[in-house]
């Protein structure tokens, strides 16, 4: 049996290095990614005899971390943020995901540029599409709010940097910030051509070529890992735009439907009527987002912020929202969330009753220290029963962590480790944290409490994670300004944003809705009550007491804000008020209208190439627009 695992562990890795650009030499590797370097983890089958001993090292790495920064502080802090990018081919009129990102960060490398202004520098990473490439802050931002002025020079830099790379490889492939490439998973969408390997070694995708997964060793292992400790290959499933209402179907209905596929062994494109179906994580894991990560001064900075994001996030999402194309159809759903969450469920199905989510479902539980201190605050507001890793819990309590903060990371570790690296076993827990950045960099919700790595080099971060990405750079500015102005906000003036965490999970949900900035309730607190209720974004927004009249307030108050800097966030902030108001579309109404407009678009749902072509060559074209610029095309998105 272990030479039969070592024969399919060796028969994987030659598959991933002969993938796309031919087989890696030792000149030719993957660049450093800060992801992980290129060793192959186990396969499953033998991982998993490995579990638990990665899960009680894993706790006892945060017990380490935590033993030697809970009383940390950081006086000089900074932020980056973090932008994934689409590769494009434009070639003979169509529109193919451009399978070449592999060279294009192996002649990137992991900087570029001056490397002492985020204006003309960038780092580069890997991320788990082959048409994908992460750019992000290099150096990071300082906290003065004029660093505010430098986000979007930063963003066009990047982008013309990488676009310059991307041309070099292919002169044919434009840069693209897409949430989602709107054919992946038709018939020919990549470049070059690739075919699904429904009885291959890695997704089993009736839809979705292996090859649009990076060739780094992580992605592919990872993907064909999940698949065997699910049980069955994964599948996510949108709502089509017209949908029947006895159609749809529930999340528990959705969650079963993998496994009820794999025992009719379908191969069939479209199993269920009315759903877009997609049976491969890249579907998911393609879509591209937004992030920001800001250091705090201290641990309780850091578990108040990570708080009060949890109830932004959904918010955030519904003003970014931006995928209304999935598998070259028209979803009757906004965002991309649905499907990342559903495309990378991992949950056997004896686990569907005990475990109450994917690991990519928003985050389940409040951390905050006030909570920590306050057993019937903390009772009303993390009111969702959620499993925890027992051993995780007793050992964390045992050894000094307060209950709450271990029942978050024995929460984590209720997921299994699907990463494990056989030569990385029997590290010391006190000097290297492998097992702990695991477990904690493959729970991906909506927003991640970061805690400094063994070394020491960083502090206590937080990372905002919600945002679909923007066509735009104005836009993804306008995005990330707007949370880093909030989180100093927040955390100075103590704003307490905090809801009952199920109605955090229900404001996910009404995110994805179509045109849920404008038309959905959300929940919110009412600062004059302090109760939960129902509002309108306007309102949130732009109410009495809303975040951006707060906000306003506490730049007035602040005083080391530049004219031409508050003048910026005014801006930003008016573009996500008319966006709440429904005087401007989100980027998903707005695509939907251009689809409408389309010659050859016939009313049925279905994608005309010819329209991605366009809508790709216009989002490469006009991503430096700004609003009001004379003769601009995205008028009608950005006013």
């Amino acid at each position: 049996q272990a030479q039969g695992s070592s024969a399919l562990h060796a028969s994987l890795f030659a598959c991933m290095r002969a993938r796309v650009h031919g087989a890696f030499s030792a000149g030719a590797a993957m660049p450093e990614t800060n992801i992980t370097d290129v060793r192959v983890p186990l396969p499953w089958e033998v991982a998993v005899q490995h579990v638990e001993l990665a899960k009680r090292k894993a706790a006892d790495q945060f017990l380490a971390i935590w033993r030697a920064n809970k009383d940390r502080e950081d006086s000089e802090l900074r932020w980056g943020e973090e932008v994934e990018y689409t590769l494009v081919s434009l070639a003979d009129g169509g529109a193919r995901a451009a399978l070449c990102a592999d060279e294009v960060l192996r002649r990137l490398g992991p900087e570029t540029g001056s490397g002492e202004d985020p204006r003309s520098s960038a780092g580069w990473r890997t991320e788990y599409g082959n048409m994908m490439v992460e750019g992000v802050t290099q150096p990071p931002f300082t906290w003065s709010l004029d660093d505010i002025l430098l986000i979007e020079e930063s963003l066009v830099w990047r982008r013309k940097e990488l676009a310059r790379v991307a041309k070099e490889v292919d002169g044919e492939v434009e840069v693209v910030t897409l949430s989602a490439f709107p054919l992946l998973g038709v018939p020919g969408c990549t470049a070059p051509a690739a075919e699904p390997s429904p009885d291959g070694v890695v997704s089993q995708s009736v839809l979705c070529p292996d090859e649009a997964t990076s060739p780094h060793p992580r992605y592919q292992t990872f993907t064909a890992n999940y698949r065997k400790r699910k049980g069955c290959k994964v599948g996510a499933l949108a709502p089509r735009e017209g949908i029947l209402s006895e159609q749809r179907l529930s999340a528990d209905e959705v969650a079963q439907m993998p496994f009820d596929l794999a025992r009719r062994q379908s191969r069939e494109r479209d199993p269920v009527p009315g759903h877009i179906y997609m049976d491969s994580q890249a579907f998911g894991a393609c879509n591209c987002c937004m992030q920001a990560t800001f250091l705090t001064r201290n641990l309780d900075e850091a578990r108040f912020l990570t708080d009060q994001f949890l109830v932004l996030a959904p918010i955030f999402l519904a003003l970014s929202a931006a995928t209304p194309f999935l598998r070259g159809l028209v979803a009757d759903t906004d965002t991309r969330w649905p499907t990342f969450k559903q495309s990378w469920d991992d949950r056997s199905v004896e686990e569907l009753g005990t475990l109450r989510n994917s690991r990519t479902s928003a985050n389940d539980f409040y951390i905050g220290a006030g909570l920590a201190a306050d057993t019937q605050a903390c009772a009303a507001a993390n009111d969702v029963e959620v499993p925890i890793h027992e051993p995780t819990l007793t050992r964390l309590v045992e050894g000094g962590v307060d209950e709450l903060m271990s029942r978050h990371v024995a929460h984590l570790l209720a997921r299994d480790p699907l990463m494990v690296f056989n030569d990385r076993l029997d590290i010391d827990d006190t000097k290297e944290a492998d097992h702990w950045e695991q477990i904690q960099s493959t729970n991906w919700g909506t927003v991640r409490f970061k805690p400094p790595p063994c070394t020491g080099s960083i502090g206590w971060r937080v990372e905002f994670r919600s945002p679909d990405v923007q066509l735009t750079d104005f836009e993804n500015a306008a995005v990330v300004g707007i949370i880093r102005a909030l989180a100093q906000a927040i955390v100075e003036e103590r704003w307490d944003l905090v809801i009952p965490i199920s109605l955090c999970d229900a404001n996910d949900d009404i995110s994805a809705s179509r045109n849920a900035a404008s038309s959905s309730l959300f929940w919110f607190r009412d600062f004059s009550s302090g109760e939960a209720k129902q509002q309108p974004l306007r309102d949130i927004l732009a109410g009495p007491n809303g975040l951006f009249v707060r906000l306003r307030g506490w730049l007035d108050r602040h005083g080391s804000c530049s004219a031409e800097a508050r003048k910026r966030l005014e801006v930003y902030m008016m573009l996500f008020e008319e966006r709440a108001s429904g005087a401007l579309p989100t980027p998903a109404s707005f695509l939907r209208e251009q689809l409408k407009g389309h010659p050859e678009y016939k009313g049925d749902g279905v994608l005309p190439v010819a329209f991605v072509h366009s809508l790709c060559a216009l989002a490469a074209r006009a991503s430096g627009e700004r609003p009001g610029q004379p003769g601009g095309e995205l008028g009608g998105l950005l006013g």
